[in-house]
């Protein structure tokens, strides 16, 4: 068999891969963006997407001191709930870093309350920054996707989407909302098996993760759904854009059985909801906010009162307890880590 025969055999195999699988993420050409890449999930997928080389760009409230910043990845402090800084942030990558190739939505908070509990404020920023921070960053870097007829859209979303817990309605609907952008999206797209754009969609549904975002919440089952450790949800995103996959990947085990449920009749599914002992999850976890908000309380009460804290000695340490105390509160009301 001559060279020639080899290049020829060589060209018509690409051709009919890029036919059937699609483009693939590739460290040497892709550019990276990865919104909440601090902490949590984000922080583990932009480490191991940088180890493979890659360039990276994180969009996150929290940007990281010098030295606990990954290689190869620079960031931009941007709230994601704020369209406009998502549409300055593209305009200043695209001039300093170069075109956005894959698009990873991971950014995402919670608040274990009822409806009834939640306020205003608190719905309207999970769903901002759980749900409309993806519309946002879609529309700011699909464009250029689209012109260069490459690119990959990441979103990570939840099993809550598809079977929510008591005292998670916000994040739930928007989990729910994410499952449904991205099926919109896929097929606005073109049909998946003829990707005539150059443009895949991949959705992501991991189960309860080992993150401090919900530090504290007891899993149903440790056998039947266990917790999920940040490195190995981020080791399954990056092998999966590596392989070219798209549709949809569910995690644990349990998470592809969950939407048969939405399907069933309503007292299978309350049924199935009380042997899980999904709405209880949540319970230990607003037992620990009251219990930090409290703590919280009465500090702030004896700061105010020198006379209960023994010695005016004693009222700089307070103010110190009761600053590790509010930090405590905030981040167990309002992590940034992605279920």
């Amino acid at each position: 068999m001559s060279i020639t025969t080899l290049y020829w055999l060589n060209h018509k195999f690409k051709i009919l891969s890029d036919l059937i699988i699609g483009n693939t993420f590739e460290p040497k050409f892709d550019i990276v963006c990865v919104t909440g890449g601090s902490t949590g999930l984000g922080k583990e997928i932009v480490k191991q997407i940088a180890d493979r080389g890659a360039r990276v760009v994180v969009l996150d409230l929290i940007v990281p001191d010098d030295q606990d910043k990954i290689p190869n990845a620079t960031y931009y402090k941007c709230d994601v709930s704020d369209r406009q800084q998502i549409l300055d942030s593209q305009k200043q990558i695209s001039q300093q870093i170069g075109t956005v190739t894959v698009l990873i939505n991971n950014a995402g908070i919670t608040t274990g309350r009822t409806v009834l509990d939640l306020s205003f404020q608190e719905i309207e920023k999970t769903i901002q920054i759980n749900l409309l921070s993806s519309f946002y960053t879609i529309k700011a870097f699909l464009p250029d996707m689209l012109n260069l007829k490459r690119g990959y859209i990441v979103t990570i979303a939840s099993v809550l989407g598809y079977m929510s817990p008591a005292r998670l309605s916000a994040y739930g609907a928007s989990k729910s909302g994410l499952i449904a952008l991205h099926e919109s999206l896929t097929y606005e797209l073109g049909p998946p098996s003829v990707n005539p754009h150059g443009v895949k969609t991949l959705l992501i549904c991991p189960g309860q993760l080992r993150t401090n975002m919900f530090q504290g919440v007891a899993t149903p089952s440790k056998v039947l759904a266990p917790e999920l450790e940040p490195e190995f949800v981020a080791s399954c995103v990056v092998s999966a854009i590596e392989q070219g996959r798209r549709g949809e990947i569910k995690l644990p085990l349990y998470g592809k059985f969950i939407p048969l449920f939405r399907a069933m009749p309503w007292p299978i599914v309350e049924l199935t909801r009380k042997i899980s002992g999904i709405d209880k999850s949540m319970n230990h976890f607003k037992d620990k906010l009251s219990r930090v908000a409290s703590s919280v309380a009465s500090i702030a009460s004896r700061s105010k009162n020198p006379s209960l804290l023994g010695t005016p000695a004693a009222v700089g340490p307070s103010k110190n307890l009761l600053a590790r105390a509010s930090s405590s509160a905030v981040a167990q009301k309002h992590s940034a880590h992605t279920l």
